[in-house]
């Protein structure tokens, strides 16, 4: 007898798909019958026999299947094996109802992958009982699955953007090893330029020696930014003019800006100095510029820079022209690892670092992006006291 036509007998009509579902496999329509009399809870499926119950099983995916051992063909047992051997269905809970009742008939039937044996006749609240507790124990199996398959992969993820972060924590470090080494050769390289502008009289060549000196000066104060901005922090804070520090980020990021076809605007009002670790409100200012470098568009990029005091604070903006930040990311922007760029292009801890320092010095920051309008990224830092 075919498996739709049992079913047509046994229900009339077809169940409600949010109802789980069971596939009844036995070779005794009698008894399929007395199974679903105990089952119209649940939507049924029926199989009279192995190859029938295996095929149903993969193509209807139920949640749960009872399984005679006795059979024609293939027993339930070598079933069994078939549904644990099959990716598909391996998964699907395996209850054996069965006049076989020995012990050992009960230990092959969980050695094979049943999840629980009962006895024939059966007993309808008794049954219903175990499927729903084994229901609840798969629903809860699949949602820990499912978890553990997101947590694992945002650690992948985490694992990935820490090491970017640690090659570039080593860049650094070798960066500012690098710049050490340069020092001293460039020193001796200005000094004897500086001895042959003093012996020179031909006022080309002398003019020639001015330019190189000059440019040795300028690699000089760009080596001693680098080792500035990659040296440790000390976490001392002492009085710091965040004017100075603007100059200084500005200075070591020139070739970004020049390179990009940047234009960079400063509105820099005299302000008091605050308690700062210097290097660390390097470090916040250079995340905030880069980022807005990133940000802007390839053609008529601008990022303007400003102070002013407010009352008890020295207000420090990073505005620019670019793409803006969309509503539903504002909030999540100083989330550790939040990134809307490219795998290569940021780490997604910048502007959490940004959030760490700037809280540690008890200020705040914060975000602004008006749609179509670019973001403004404001930092506000108290005075102390006696200012």
């Amino acid at each position: 007898m075919q498996v739709n036509s049992i079913m047509e007998q046994l229900q009339g009509k077809e169940a409600a798909e949010e109802r789980k579902s069971i596939l009844l496999v036995d070779d005794m329509v009698s008894n399929v019958k007395l199974l679903a009399r105990h089952l119209d809870d649940y939507k049924l499926y029926f199989a009279l026999d192995g190859a029938t119950a295996l095929a149903v099983a993969e193509q209807c995916q139920p949640d749960v299947i009872l399984l005679d051992v006795m059979m024609p063909d293939m027993d339930g047992f070598e079933i069994c094996r078939h549904l644990k051997g099959n990716g598909r269905t391996q998964k699907i809970p395996v209850i054996f109802v069965t006049a076989k009742n020995s012990e050992d008939d009960e230990e092959l039937g969980l050695q094979v992958g049943a999840i629980d044996f009962i006895s024939k006749p059966v007993n309808g609240a008794i049954l219903r009982a175990r499927i729903s507790n084994h229901l609840e124990l798969k629903e809860h199996r699949d949602n820990l699955t499912g978890l553990l398959s997101e947590k694992s992969s945002e650690l992948d993820e985490t694992y990935e953007k820490l090491l970017h972060a640690e090659k570039l924590s080593t860049l650094g470090k070798l960066t500012s090893s690098i710049s050490h080494e340069f020092s001293s050769p460039l020193f001796g390289m200005e000094q004897i330029l500086t001895t042959f502008r003093e012996q020179e009289k031909n006022a080309d060549r002398k003019n020639m020696l001015e330019v190189c000196i000059g440019e040795c000066r300028r690699l000089r104060d760009l080596i001693r930014s680098m080792q500035s901005f990659g040296r440790p922090t000390t976490s001392h804070k002492c009085p710091t003019d965040l004017n100075t520090i603007i100059n200084d980020v500005l200075y070591l990021c020139a070739k970004i800006f020049e390179k990009n076809n940047i234009h960079i605007e400063k509105k820099l009002q005299s302000v008091p100095r605050v308690d700062a670790v210097e290097d660390q409100m390097k470090q916040v200012l250079f995340n905030l510029i880069t980022n807005a470098c990133d940000a802007v568009p390839q053609e008529g990029g601008r990022i303007m820079v400003s102070t002013v005091r407010q009352a008890r604070h020295v207000i420090l903006e990073v505005a620019d022209n670019g793409c803006g930040i969309g509503a539903d990311d504002l909030q999540a922007v100083f989330a550790p690892f939040f990134t809307t760029k490219q795998e290569d292009r940021g780490t997604g801890l910048g502007l959490s670092i940004c959030y760490g320092i700037v809280t540690s010095h008890n200020g705040t920051i914060e975000v602004k992006s008006p749609p179509g309008d670019g973001a403004v990224f404001t930092v506000r830092i108290p005075v102390p006291e006696e200012s």
